[in-house]
């Protein structure tokens, strides 16, 4: 029997809900696993409903896992066949179940890149036209990510348009993607839903089957839900509909894997008779982050309006600090766990450092580890002097300074173009004197070779952030680096923002070093710093040593810590600098919400306070925290 007073009015009327559908609003910290595994318990127990007619999906295995595990502490050891599962694993038995799938038919992940390659290089010419596809990580996880929006959302390609290549030419990908999974029999995981919502849309009797196989469904974290995942929950709830969901609207973050806040806010449309409840107590974080949190998500406009009060009656617990550098950040991040550390029965897995990108993170890491501070990481950071815009500025820079590798010089001899023809370049290292007599012919070009090596001689003088600009503005004649891959791209139909972004970061990089000298000493070492990063993490998982998480924000849902710090609050990161349209800045500020209400009792937020280097600005969500 459920203690009323073990619970709050909103809890209790959620756990004791009859039949029929109902929607949980859910915040931060609000109980609702609590809330989701008493509701199987009152539901066994009191409407005498038997466990293995009770579904309950959640989105990880994790989660399924750890919402079965608390279930059967409530239990008491009875056996209680609950079906605890993701929406892929359920999905999975219903095809089984129906066309015999095995593990084998589940493409791995690794195919999936590899097959996205191979597609890549047997593009014909005549749809690949002008488009320059590279085979990079990044590229093929973007391409990824649409083909799944594509199958999430129950649509053509025609209907998705791509960011990471011409139209044409992701129709083309998507085609042949789906033509080589048909011909070896494979299936992912997106493909699980579609399967799934076509078999029980087709089949009336294996609908009905499943229908009388789940007569109670519990969803957890609903806010996440897609189109066609809902298709299907909503087909095997009929005709009782016994839906019992559970989220918050506050935390849809995760619109690039097709999720969408609408179905949420429109569940009582589709379920005119269904039963509505906030859990309206946090008993995670301190009032003042609850209240700080409220403000700044108050600003969206496609979302339930919530009225949440803290458990924890305390006002303070957000502080807000600039610095001037990204290395004074990072500096001032390693001075704030020390102390925290200093302080009794504090551990440094209390305290997590939440990136909006993973690209953020290498500043920080390198001052914890100079530090001797221990931290964990789930991904490593992207090393973006490998990036072929880097690559440019580097060579720039060190032929600058040496004139000493060819290699170097033929990378940025025609960027901008000087008509420097490759045949013309002497082997090894080679005086001005040299390339000049191999162009004599050929007036205009000895012109440009004087020019650019004037241009080198200026960039040896300055300094490097004076460097970078110099190159990106000034070099072939005033032209600029810039204006050359502008040029490039408008003749390749391509899209450079990335190239770009790259670039302003580069100037943020460079400001940190007093010499061109000392910079490349870094560049050359940077590789080196991240392998240590990554063998750090290796020994620290192997001695389960206690640690700070640095995790991105969108890998923090669902977790919490004493104090979280959110550095690099500034316009471009969060919100993202491709996030444009209303839905897109609305879901940044979802993202920048979740981070903020992870933290129980300190939430500390960080900007660097830039007037050069990409003129870097506060975050605009900074002014809406009140």
């Amino acid at each position: 029997m459920l203690d009323k007073n073990s619970v709050n009015k909103a809890q209790y009327r959620a756990i004791t809900h009859g039949a029929g559908a109902m929607l949980v609003l859910a915040g931060p910290g609000s109980g609702k696993t609590f809330v989701v595994t008493q509701r199987i318990k009152y539901l066994i127990e009191q409407h005498h409903v038997k466990p293995e007619d009770i579904l309950v999906i959640t989105f990880t295995k994790a989660a399924a896992e750890e919402m079965q595990e608390r279930f059967a502490k409530l239990s008491a050891g009875k056996c209680n066949p609950v079906y605890f599962g993701t929406f892929h694993s359920v999905f999975f038995q219903i095809l089984r179940h129906t066309y015999r799938f095995t593990a084998q038919n589940i493409i791995r992940e690794n195919d999936k890149y590899r097959l996205l390659s191979q597609i890549i290089r047997e593009l014909p010419d005549e749809i690949l036209g002008q488009a320059q596809l590279d085979y990079s990580t990044e590229t093929l996880q973007n391409l990824l990510s649409e083909i799944s929006t594509v199958k999430n959302n129950g649509v053509t390609p025609q209907e998705v348009r791509s960011a990471t290549v011409p139209q044409a030419v992701f129709e083309r990908i998507f085609q042949m993607y789906k033509q080589e999974m048909n011909r070896n029999k494979l299936i992912d995981f997106d493909d699980m839903v579609l399967l799934c919502r076509n078999l029980l849309a087709e089949r009336p009797d294996t609908l009905k089957l499943w229908q009388q196989r789940f007569q109670y469904i519990l969803v957890d974290e609903f806010q996440d839900i897609c189109p066609l995942q809902y298709e299907v929950v909503r087909m095997l709830a009929k005709p009782q509909d016994n839906l019992f969901i559970v989220g918050d609207d506050d935390q849809s973050i995760y619109g690039f894997r097709g999720s969408k806040p609408e179905i949420m806010l429109n569940f009582t449309k589709e379920y005119p008779k269904a039963e509505q409840v906030l859990l309206d107590v946090n008993y995670r974080s301190r009032q003042g982050i609850v209240d700080t949190a409220a403000r700044l998500i108050a600003h969206n406009k496609m979302r339930f309006d919530k009225a949440v009060r803290a458990q924890n009656r305390q006002n303070d617990g957000v502080k807000i600090y600039s610095f001037q550098s990204k290395s004074k950040q990072a500096e001032s991040i390693a001075l704030l766990i020390k102390q925290y550390i200093a302080l009794p029965d504090t551990k440094y897995s209390d305290i997590a450092i939440l990136y909006r990108t993973n690209n953020h993170t290498i500043y920080t890491a390198d001052r914890l580890m100079r530090e001797g501070i221990p931290f964990t990481m789930k991904e490593k950071p992207k090393n973006i002097y490998e990036s072929p815009v880097a690559k440019d500025l580097i060579a720039y820079m060190r032929y600058a300074l040496y004139e000493a590798n060819q290699e170097d010089f033929l990378r940025i001899m025609n960027k901008p173009v000087r008509y420097i023809k490759r045949s013309t370049v002497p082997r090894g290292a080679f005086k001005m004197r040299e390339l000049i007599d191999n162009n004599h012919a050929t007036g205009y070009v000895v012109q440009n070779i004087l020019e650019f090596y004037d241009e080198l001689h200026f960039i040896k003088s300055l300094n490097p952030f004076s460097a970078v600009n110099f190159i990106r503005k000034g070099v072939g004649n005033g032209t600029g680096y810039d204006a050359y891959l502008k040029k490039q791209a408008a003749e390749k139909g391509k899209d450079v923002s990335e190239e770009f972004e790259e670039l302003e970061e580069l100037m943020r990089l460079s400001r940190e070093f007093e010499t061109i000298e000392l910079w490349l000493e870094h560049i050359e070492n940077y590789d080196a710093i991240l392998y240590e990063i990554a063998q750090q993490e290796k020994r620290l998982k192997k001695m389960n040593t206690d640690a700070v998480s640095m995790v991105t924000m969108h890998a923090s849902k669902g977790l919490e810590w004493d104090v979280v710090i959110l550095p690099d609050v500034n316009e471009g990161v969060i919100p993202h600098k491709k996030a444009v349209t209303d839905a897109e800045l609305e879901e940044e500020r979802r993202m920048f919400y979740v981070a903020m209400t992870r933290a129980k009792q300190h939430l500390f937020i960080f900007y660097i306070q830039e007037k050069e280097a990409g003129n870097l600005l506060p975050s605009r969500f900074l002014d809406e925290l009140g």
